[in-house]
């Protein structure tokens, strides 16, 4: 009974300190929509076009070179010598090495860039949404991974979006 009455006198002045607390202030901030709608990622991806593009079109190229040689094999293998059949399958495998090794090359080079670029964005973004909770005195600010339903009233995602293109285009 002592444990009960305990309880009870626990919980009640644990709810009074809640209410004397005042409301609690809330917003989250879509993430998807910062990735979509920030002018920084854009930004980041004409980057990395810019960066790699060349090198993906060399790829794009070297894989039309191989399919030709595949096909010019198939179209000449009854009227090509054993010595030239060979010569030509192995030309073709050296091709196809030499353009999965250049691919798998950009393709790492490609994500790391990337992870470096979205580290920078995050930071970015945390640091405005910490700016904004601060100015605005939200006492939580979640994201919307991990969020199964938000009011649109909580959504500061626009505030932190008008923050992060002033911050854009003052670079």
């Amino acid at each position: 009974m002592k444990t009960l009455v305990s309880t009870l006198f626990i919980l009640m002045f644990a709810s009074a300190n809640v209410m004397a607390a005042g409301a609690v202030k809330i917003g989250f901030v879509s993430v998807e929509k910062i990735l979509t709608d920030a002018p920084q990622v854009k930004a980041v991806n004409d980057s990395m076009l810019e960066r790699f593009g060349g090198r993906k079109t060399e790829l794009q190229e070297m894989e039309k070179e191989i399919n030709e040689m595949q096909e010019n094999y198939k179209r000449n293998e009854l009227v090509m010598t054993e010595d030239k059949l060979n010569e030509a399958k192995n030309n073709i495998i050296a091709k196809i090495q030499e353009f999965k090794q250049k691919e798998a090359v950009l393709q790492q080079e490609v994500a790391t860039m990337r992870n470096q670029e979205l580290a920078t964005l995050q930071e970015s973004v945390r640091s405005i949404i910490n700016e904004i909770a601060e100015a605005e005195k939200y006492d939580l600010i979640l994201t919307s991974e991990g969020v199964a339903y938000a009011s649109d009233a909580l959504d500061i995602s626009g505030k932190v979006l008008d923050r992060m293109k002033k911050a854009f285009n003052k670079k």
